[in-house]
């Protein structure tokens, strides 16, 4: 089959799991040898590049009108709807719920995309039919360290690690009901437990603030992708509280580097089955807390649901997401070719 030209239509290429998404796709698809390209409002010669290695094209957005493209996605629906691709596929990437503007680009894009059988059936809800492209993880990169010095820490009575996102800005993500249930559990079950939360921030920004917290913790602030997998693979427990998440990068990555996970619906569904490979909770601290509380107790429980929960997540490597894409992106332009016949 002919190579495809594609362009991704992104509000910008910041250290963000949703940018991670296309940056993450692009790699596999160039490798492929399709022509892919990030393309944002401005230029990549303003100061702008992509935090992983991307070996594809980046520029901006008059690339749209002066190149030739096969499709052009977009995950931003406001977004989507200045855009004026010279007779490409227009290709909606449903990546969160209830976002501004959503109903309409959806009606607008001649392809709906949903990053999880949540959104598939969300954006069923709204009376269209979306293709299942469902998200991944680089599973190259996040892995356990070996040998995985958890199952041995567990027995020597040395405080239970516990990661969260901490991403306070956005109350979606869910992260101080993360903090409070953790704090419960540790407190209900006086299991010596140690609390990390990372984040970036934007240039400028302040740093984030959790109020009081009654256990140990610390902040990681910018990590580099290297110690974001070293934060993974030492922590015993993920927990993760989003609501109207699509895919939850985070959980999934925790997932593969060997974390016992504890989450919510939101994000997770395609992956965390209840009891099997995570504990799914609702997002309330108090109902988060009794999923953590006999976690922080029994460690080869812990050790048990990561195992089972690695397994699974190993079912969802990014070429799997790239290949459900092509398919839906061929089998439209088809569709397209025969009805100009």
């Amino acid at each position: 089959m002919s190579p495809l030209r594609i362009a991704v239509a992104l509000p910008h290429l910041g250290v963000y799991g949703g940018i991670r998404r296309f940056l993450e796709l692009g790699r596999v698809w160039v490798a492929r040898g399709h022509r892919v390209a990030l393309l944002t409002p401005r230029a990549s010669g303003q100061g702008e590049a992509p935090w992983l290695p991307f070996d594809g094209h980046v520029g901006d957005f008059g690339e749209l009108e002066t190149a030739a493209w096969d499709a052009v996605l977009c995950p931003d629906p406001k977004l989507l709807l200045e855009l004026e691709p010279r007779g490409a596929l227009l290709v909606y990437y449903a990546v969160l719920e209830g976002a501004p503007a959503m109903r309409e680009a959806c009606r607008n894009a001649d392809l709906v995309l949903a990053n999880s059988r949540g959104m598939v059936r969300y954006v069923g809800y709204l009376g269209i039919q979306a293709a299942e492209a469902v998200g991944g993880v680089n599973l190259a990169f996040f892995r356990p360290d070996s040998p995985d010095p958890r199952p041995l820490r567990a027995h020597t009575g040395a405080p239970v690690q516990v990661l969260v996102y901490g991403r306070l800005s956005r109350a979606r993500k869910g992260s101080r009901a993360a903090v409070r249930a953790v704090e419960r559990a540790a407190r209900a079950t006086r299991v010596p437990t140690e609390l990390t939360l990372f984040d970036t921030i934007p240039p400028g920004a302040s740093e984030p603030k959790l109020g009081n917290v009654r256990i140990p913790h610390r902040w990681v602030l910018g990590p580099t992708q290297e110690r974001l997998r070293e934060l993974y693979a030492s922590a015993d427990i993920f927990v993760s509280a989003e609501r109207r998440a699509g895919w939850s990068n985070t959980a999934a990555e925790a997932m593969a580097c060997g974390a016992a996970v504890v989450c919510t619906r939101s994000g997770t569904e395609d992956f965390a089955i209840d009891g099997l490979t995570a504990a799914v909770s609702w997002h309330w601290s108090w109902a988060l807390a009794r999923k953590i509380a006999p976690l922080l107790r029994d460690p080869e429980a812990r050790t048990a649901l990561a195992i089972s929960g690695r397994a699974r997540i190993g079912q969802f490597p990014w070429e799997r997401t790239a290949d459900r894409i092509e398919a839906a992106l061929r089998a439209r332009l088809a569709r397209k070719v025969s009805a100009h016949a």
